[in-house]
């Protein structure tokens, strides 16, 4: 799996009471004369319908020219991400967003910066991730994009907080009887 070196620092204090999240992205092969990057962007602090042009993001990830996936493919959660076309991005957050939904927007361009002129209309995958950090502990979820996208936006792909995954936990569900994440304190 291609790693993306980038730690999205959310808070810059000098807190020491950080929680990573590591997002798995399977994405869909390079079509011919199409996009060639994904470029991801993050933020918590406000929505998909406000203006994301000066966030930045980990370096634009190149699409694979083809992917190893069967068809059709599995259910993301029960696949074994093919390496060729697959990436992890690593956020670190703080004390201020432990509670916050991180949102992360997926954008397909054809520039590795997504600044070409034809960029400005890339197609774009909406991920918001219900509650990504817990103090201390180091969580993952996972997003696959099958196909490119066509047309605008969709609804967001939320990942609720009990799907995020914890180093405790079972297949089934993160979160105990009682409601609780395998990250929290039960107590």
């Amino acid at each position: 799996m291609r790693g993306v070196a980038f730690a999205a620092l959310l808070l810059l204090g000098g807190c020491a009471r950080n929680a990573v999240f590591e997002l798995e992205l399977e994405l869909p092969a390079r079509p011919a004369g199409g996009p060639g990057f994904a470029f991801v962007q993050i933020r918590d602090d406000a929505g998909f319908d406000a203006d994301w042009s000066a966030i930045g993001g980990p370096p634009a990830i190149p699409l694979a020219d083809l992917c190893g996936r069967p068809t059709p493919a599995p259910a993301c959660q029960d696949r074994a991400l093919d390496p060729s076309c697959s990436a992890v991005v690593s956020v670190v957050g703080g004390d201020s967003d432990l509670a916050r939904p991180l949102r992360i927007r997926i954008r397909f361009c054809g520039d590795p910066a997504c600044a070409a002129p034809a960029d400005a209309a890339a197609p774009e995958v909406d991920v918001e991730v219900e509650r990504a950090f817990y103090t201390g502990a180091y969580t993952q979820g996972r997003v696959c994009v099958d196909e490119l996208p066509t047309g605008p936006p969709g609804p967001p792909e939320r990942i609720e907080r009990c799907d995020v995954r914890c180093r405790q936990g079972d297949a089934v569900s993160q979160c105990r009887a009682d409601g609780t994440h395998f990250c929290e304190d039960p107590g």
